[in-house]
């Protein structure tokens, strides 16, 4: 097969396209994965309203999607660890493996990062050629669709773990995809009680089936009180705020007891005004900036989990679509109140 379908963003734009490409040849560091499985990220929502994140990082023409799970169908000369018929999931962070960052064990945050599917060609087509770096062999019978979560999910298991939550009560605010994961993740790690936070019903609801121990309307203007009252009085061990909204995270922060721990994942549309003396210093609180998942030792971590079954992400996949649907797929995640959770692909 010489030709394939991908969804690119072919002009600097808002919009996606369905095209036909050439299949990618995989480098001699490579390798090239029939694509089984790929997700939707809020990441691809910026990137096809084309807003000012995605004009800064993004020159078209790019296939997009960057979420995916596949079999390995060919390898480059120099690759040994992988060969055809392995199934993998990808991370999507290339990194370059020389800088600062990499040579001292923090690749995932490397000086030269390349995203899949922003800065180099992506998931949403039948073939996509990946560093072989960079596909992980995942558990031999993991279905292609929860394999595909495994990028996503690992920033939720990334967060969780670098916040250490056994036996401590948890709060979660914003229940889209990562927060879901969140849940899951710290009743796996076992917190003593999660509350999950959102102004979506159908997520809270997700929420719950997540593991949530209760859920709350986050448009209440006592939520953080509410909070604080439900963790004994005295505030919440740790806040993880998934949204980025401004308002979410000022009450994550005010429901938290002093010498708590803030998880900061969602980034903000704007900059934040915050009572940093009050609500951070002068209460020795921890904050924890949280992006993407360690190469690969959360990789390991996630593994574990989902081998062991006490991650289970399935709930969180609400629709399914093949590949050539993806505008009927991407009007789903941006109707109001939307229903969807996680929407997965299928070239």
């Amino acid at each position: 097969m010489s030709r394939m379908k991908a969804v690119f963003k072919q002009t600097a734009a808002p919009g996606l396209a369905l095209a036909e490409i050439d299949v990618p040849k995989p480098g001699p560091d490579d390798v090239l994965v029939r694509v089984l499985a790929t997700s939707i990220c809020g990441t691809d929502l910026h990137i096809l309203n084309w807003d000012t994140w995605a004009q800064s990082q993004m020159k078209p023409p790019v296939v997009v999607g960057h979420e995916l799970a596949g079999e390995v169908v060919d390898v480059g000369s120099n690759v040994r660890r992988l060969k055809a018929g392995d199934r993998v999931a990808v991370e999507s962070h290339v990194a370059c493996g020389t800088c600062h960052q990499c040579t001292h064990g923090m690749k995932h945050i490397c000086d030269n990062l390349q995203i899949i599917g922003v800065h180099r060609n992506g998931s949403f087509a039948e073939f996509i050629s990946v560093p072989a770096e960079c596909a992980w062999k995942s558990s031999p019978g993991l279905p292609p669709e929860v394999a595909t979560l495994m990028e996503p999910m690992g920033n939720a298991v990334h967060a969780v773990s670098a916040a250490g939550v056994k036996g401590k009560s948890v709060a979660v605010f914003g229940c889209g995809p990562a927060g879901l994961f969140a849940i899951n993740c710290a009743k796996a790690n076992d917190a003593a009680t999660v509350y999950a936070v959102d102004v979506n019903r159908h997520r809270l609801a997700l929420a719950k089936t997540m593991g949530a121990s209760e859920t709350f309307d986050g448009a209440d203007p006592d939520i953080a009180a509410t909070l604080a009252k439900r963790a004994g009085g005295h505030g919440l061990d740790v806040a993880f705020e998934m949204s980025g909204n401004v308002t979410a995270i000022v009450n994550a922060f005010k429901s938290l007891k002093k010498g708590a721990t803030f998880v900061a994942f969602g980034i903000p549309s704007r900059p934040v005004e915050l009572d940093w003396g009050n609500e951070v210093i002068l209460k020795g609180r921890k904050v924890l900036g949280i992006v993407g998942r360690l190469m690969f030792e959360t990789w390991e971590e996630m593994q574990r989990l989902l081998d062991s079954g006490r991650l289970d992400p399935r709930p969180v996949i609400t629709h399914r679509h093949k590949l050539t649907e993806f505008e009927t797929a991407f009007a789903t995640i941006q109707e109001r109140d939307s229903r969807a959770g996680k929407i997965v692909l299928f070239p």
